[in-house]
């Protein structure tokens, strides 16, 4: 997945600038007020004041309609210029609100960032806001990405992807016979996008004027060869279907070859807030393949069903106590050596000549043993262990340790909350990955 590059930012904000009318259009639910550039008194807001406007400098502008573009530019003859591809071109007098030398916005943002403690996603979030208003859209989605990485369903994050234009999305606001092909256009574009380009695509595809039709078309690209189109189809059922489809979502949870692809699905059957989903997940624990209860551990976490605990403990203590949770596999070894020798002879006559056939043997010394491999058993609960200890830690908030041992003294003493306690909805707030 790619993010969006600065130059492909500014070529897109720039046919904008016509007017604000055109702007509107392109994003009709775009909110001017919060995209604006605030005004310089807020003790919150960019502060930085353009000097030497004449100059040939990059700049922040930000326009009436809400947009902001960044670009050289420069105050002549009563109104503003940009440099585009084609020379200077000039801004309609009254369309520019504000302006921000960019060095000095820049500035700012990365002495807040710097201030920042980036695993608290909703602060990281607000400071994507604040580089949003201050026209530092890149900065913005770069934080939007990682709070998403962190939190999938960041609720401050999707709400400024919600709020705030960043670019222009593949449109299906187009006619009846032309909706298959801008239909295409859109997932392929959601499908190359960073985490806030997918969930901006995932936002317009809500919009899809057939319901119906959309979701046997996410249900197709969810069977898709390439892994990157799997795993936008698993964003798109769980935003514009939450709670549908949920067989292939399971199927695909656990057993998907892409760990991409998996979360994404797993994510899906959270956003159908239903604890029975884990049931299925759940017996997939007791597998006899490695890899399918790895991924059925960590599906369970993703899932983020508190009810999910105690099977995982379940798991966990049954994995310890037989050091793999399966028979160690057994053979056969000989370790010694063969003797040849003569035994006896058979005399036989034949036209009064004596023969004498001899009889050899065979002398075995040494031992038979029954063997079984324990080295590999013991990787393989290792890996098991650190996927149910990675799920508990998402679904509890704990971190007792990285023992299995230390999960189950915790166990000990806090099983009976877990048991009792509400178990009826997915648990919230809780992050998908560490430090970012």
């Amino acid at each position: 997945m790619r993010s969006i590059h600065p130059a492909l930012l500014v070529s897109l904000c720039l046919p904008l600038i016509a007017s604000d009318a055109r702007a509107q259009e392109l994003h009709p639910d775009s909110a001017p007020d919060t995209a604006r550039a605030p005004t310089t008194t807020a003790t919150d807001q960019p502060t930085a004041q353009p000097t030497d406007q004449a100059a040939e400098k990059k700049r922040v502008l930000h326009l009436a309609s809400g947009q902001s573009i960044r670009v050289v530019s420069r105050y002549a003859d009563g109104r503003w210029e940009y440099k585009g591809k084609g020379g200077w071109k000039a801004l309609q007098p009254g369309s520019v609100v504000s302006v921000a030398l960019e060095s000095d916005l820049v500035k700012q943002w990365r002495a807040r960032r710097a201030a920042l403690d980036t695993r608290n996603c909703d602060d990281r979030a607000a400071l994507a806001a604040w580089a949003a208003r201050a026209g530092l859209m890149q900065e913005a989605l770069t934080e939007i990405d990682a709070v998403l990485m962190l939190e999938p369903d960041n609720a401050a994050a999707l709400e400024l992807l919600e709020r705030t234009w960043f670019f222009t999305v593949p449109s299906l606001q187009v006619e009846a016979d032309a909706l298959a092909a801008a239909e295409d256009e859109l997932l392929r574009f959601g499908a190359s996008q960073s985490p806030a380009g997918r969930e901006l695509a995932a936002m317009q595809l809500a919009r899809h004027p057939d319901r119906a039709k959309l979701k046997v078309r996410i249900a197709s690209e969810l069977r898709s060869s390439v892994v990157t189109r799997r795993s936008f189809a698993a964003l798109a059922m769980r935003r514009v279907f939450p709670g549908e489809d949920i067989k292939p979502l399971m199927a695909r949870a656990v057993l998907d070859a892409s760990a991409d692809v998996r979360k994404g699905c797993a994510l899906a059957l959270k956003a159908a807030a239903e604890p029975g989903l884990i049931v299925p997940i759940v017996r997939a624990l007791d597998s006899r393949s490695l890899a399918v209860r790895v991924n059925a551990a960590e599906a369970l976490g993703h899932m983020g069903y508190a009810a999910a605990v105690e099977p995982l403990m379940m798991r966990m203590a049954v994995a310890q106590s037989s050091g793999s949770g399966e028979r160690l596999p057994h053979s056969h070894i000989f370790v010694g050596r063969q003797f040849a020798y003569i035994q006896d002879f058979d005399v036989e006559v034949a036209q009064f000549q004596a023969v004498a056939d001899p009889q050899i043997n065979v002398l075995i010394e040494g031992s038979v043993l029954d063997a079984a491999v324990s080295g590999e058993m013991v990787v393989s609960f290792a890996e098991e262990s650190r996927a149910i200890q990675g799920s508990l830690s998402k679904l509890t908030n704990e971190k007792p340790g990285h023992t299995a041992a230390a999960w189950l003294a915790w166990w000990e003493k806090n099983g009976a909350k877990w048991r009792a306690e509400d178990l009826s909805r997915p648990k919230t707030g809780t992050t998908d990955a560490g430090k970012g």
